[in-house]
């Protein structure tokens, strides 16, 4: 450790060297470890690692930031073609469904011209949810939290 040539003495009360994982105990390790001459020294060095952590920590925050946006840029066309594909899944659906009662075909495979209730109802819940959810990407908060303010 490089030494100032000003020391200041403070008294520093921890649990005793026999008592915790922390403390006394393991500034007494850090000692012996870094081949400390005295427990204000291991204490510098404590600090040290401990400021330098922070920095690392720090740089894999802004990391993690930056490998996020990279993904998102690629994901973000994945998503537009997904809804497109749920689209046009939906659209072939209906062009088939008019193909084979055009063409007389209804009693070789299950269709029906009218559809249940409940058919409407989801079709309908599906609708909302996709045009909610729309409204919300294009919402002030929306955009405010993936800014990050």
């Amino acid at each position: 450790m490089a030494s100032n040539n000003k020391r200041d003495r403070h008294w520093v009360y921890l649990d005793s060297a026999n008592d915790g994982e922390y403390g006394w105990k393991y500034i007494d390790q850090y000692m012996k470890i870094h081949r400390c001459n005295s427990r204000g020294e291991a204490i510098e060095g404590i600090i040290h690692e401990h400021q330098e952590m922070q920095n690392e920590l720090l740089g894999n925050k802004v990391l993690v930031q930056q490998i996020v946006a990279e993904i998102k840029k690629s994901l973000d066309p994945i998503r537009l073609r997904t809804g497109s594909t749920e689209r046009s899944v939906a659209m072939f659906r209906e062009l088939l469904n008019g193909f084979i009662v055009l063409h007389g075909m209804e009693e070789q495979f299950p269709v029906m011209d009218v559809q249940s209730d409940a058919i409407v109802r989801a079709e309908e819940k599906i609708a909302d949810q996709i045009k909610a959810q729309q409204v919300y990407r294009n919402s002030d908060k929306y955009k405010r939290l993936k800014r990050g303010d």
